[in-house]
């Protein structure tokens, strides 16, 4: 969480409705700071303290001209400043936005648009220099604001001007893990080997890894600019033996394509579904099907490639439903969720879709009236109507939760978190009924493994609010440290990378080390395994990555 400089604002900017949070303490920490100048010196200082400056400030067509760069690292040391000599540009860039500042053209503009400017910048003795008048909007576009117009002063005795700002420190800024302990070593189901550059896990002790060709060393967790290239594939089981491999001259991918079965993308648009002994089990092309799903109870969805349609095969390749869905997802507890096109009607600009769910015969068992739906998990959905509302149903359509809500989260042992229209977030059951009041915040974020996240605010001044990513459970309030790797847990731990060595390791749900930090990356636990990789220097002083995995402790 970023510190910003604040205090007044006009009411203007803050129209609309302005969720609260009711907490006993402030969300914030405020420091009071003052900046000064001394024109005709090289005195500059922060909050009395000299700061770093080799070129005397001065008074041009009657404005304060301060140091671009000086100005910017007193703010914050973070800042970075850039300098184009050709064309006279200086990019200032803090917590990932940029300003420049165009000195030819005396224009200051960002993403959101150009800034008012007042008097002339220039470069003078090798630094930019921008009019004192100028600050107040450049500070706003990195969340800074000087205080009120009494803020900005000129002694004209002393030849000082003065700048007041207030600090507000977010609290989370001090969120702190509770994670403790120290864990104990891995115990490895592939052994650490740089024969691979990647291994993922596709469930069911299988997994797929991948050579990449013509590459030599250091490639850590697959890395967006190798996706592309040629690999050898390979389907290994939970020790490492290598059960189907497969070369980047026939195959451009491998993947698992759920129940017990693989994808091989083929060269030349053709695509195989195999069993895990590499056994055919139907070939298609764009010719037969488009955009084929993973199988989920022993069906995948497909589309129509001439009609655009959806609908599903079997293990064989052979429709059992058929095309005639504008989309489909892949079942569960026996359902899929479906959409179709309701025609085009008086007053209506185009045709719109509504979804509902079949069984596996294709029969209609939830009509399709809802603006969305989702998949059944503990015989339950969640579905929005056309008026944007979200609840529960039951498989006979049945709303178990009434549809009133702006967002509901998934079920997590048994909870799940709502939010009214009137913005408070409250802890549900299986029936709907209300068990506590959370928080009243801007949004509601499904974070997983019941864990959420809001914006809430405070009035920090008169006329001036601020907001806070704050994260909750089912008990109130978490730090943001601790939700990182809460809401990573599957099977009990969850990868977290120590604050102090900078490695990952495995933390258990009471946030004690189970598995020691000793890894440069590490994945999620499936099935009992969880992939990790270590950077190492091989005998010849290159620098590669091993790739393995470890098992569950438990």
């Amino acid at each position: 969480m970023k510190k910003i400089f604040c205090m007044a604002l006009s009411a203007a900017l803050l129209a609309g409705s302005v969720p609260a949070y009711a907490a006993e303490e402030s969300l914030f920490t405020k420091t009071p700071h003052t900046f000064t100048a001394r024109v005709g010196t090289t005195e500059f200082t922060k909050d009395g303290k000299a700061q770093p400056l080799d070129v005397p400030m001065y008074i041009k067509d009657g404005y304060v001209m301060l140091p671009l760069r000086t100005f910017m690292k007193a703010l914050d040391a973070d800042a970075t400043l850039a300098w184009s000599n050709g064309t006279k540009l200086a990019e200032v860039t803090l917590h990932d936005f940029t300003l420049t500042f165009d000195i030819n053209g005396n224009r200051i503009w960002a993403k959101i648009g150009q800034l008012p400017v007042f008097g002339q910048m220039e470069v003078k003795d090798g630094r930019v220099f921008v009019p004192l008048r100028d600050w107040e909007g450049v500070l706003k576009c990195f969340n800074r604001y000087i205080v009120d117009a009494d803020a900005l002063s000129w002694d004209a005795e002393t030849k000082t001007a003065a700048v007041q700002l207030t600090e507000l420190t977010a609290a989370t800024e001090n969120d702190t893990s509770s994670v403790k302990g120290t864990g104990e070593a891995a115990v490895f189901g592939i052994p650490l080997t740089e024969r691979y550059d990647d291994i993922k896990s596709i469930g069911g002790d299988y997994f797929i890894a991948k050579k990449y060709v013509n590459t030599d060393g250091d490639i850590l967790g697959a890395p967006q600019e190798y996706e592309n290239q040629q690999a050898d594939w390979f389907l290994l089981n939970q020790q490492g033996k290598v059960l189907l491999q497969y070369s980047n001259k026939d195959v451009l991918r491998l993947r698992g394509f759920g129940d017990g079965f693989l994808r091989l993308n083929r060269r030349y648009r053709t695509d195989m579904i195999l069993d895990m002994e590499g056994n055919t089990q139907f070939t298609y092309g764009y010719d037969d099907y488009h955009d084929v799903g993973s199988f989920s109870e022993g069906l995948a969805r497909a589309m129509n490639y001439e009609e655009g349609k959806c609908g599903y095969v079997n293990t064989k390749g052979e429709e059992v439903i058929p095309f005639s869905f504008y989309s489909a997802d892949a079942f569960s507890e026996g359902l899929a969720a479906v959409g179709v096109d309701l025609p085009k009607e008086e007053g209506r600009q185009s045709a719109e879709t509504r979804y509902g769910y079949i069984d596996k015969a294709g029969n209609w068992v939830v009509e399709p009236k809802y603006r969305r739906a989702f998949a059944f998990q503990d015989g339950l959905a969640k579905v929005e109507d056309t008026d944007r509302n979200i609840g529960y149903i039951d498989k006979t359509g049945k709303e178990v939760i009434p549809l009133r809500y702006n967002k509901i989260t998934d079920f997590w042992n048994g909870k799940a978190f709502a939010q009214e229209k009137s913005g408070e977030v409250i802890l549900i059951d299986t029936t709907g009924k209300k068990l506590k009041s959370i928080i009243t915040g801007k949004y509601l974020d499904d974070c997983g493994n019941g864990i959420i996240s809001t914006e809430v605010s405070e009035q920090v001044a008169p006329g001036r609010v601020e907001y806070v990513k704050l994260y909750f459970d089912e008990n109130g309030r978490i730090s943001k440290e601790d939700a990182r790797w809460r809401m990573r847990l599957s099977e009990g731990l969850a990868p977290y990378q120590d604050e102090k060595t900078g490695k990952y390791g495995y933390v258990g749900e009471d946030g004690t080390w189970v598995i020691a930090p000793t890894f440069d990356f590490a994945r999620d636990f499936k099935d009992g395994y969880a992939v990790v990789s270590k950077k190492v220097t091989l005998a010849n002083g290159k620098e590669d990555v091993q790739w393995g995995t470890v098992c569950h402790p438990i």
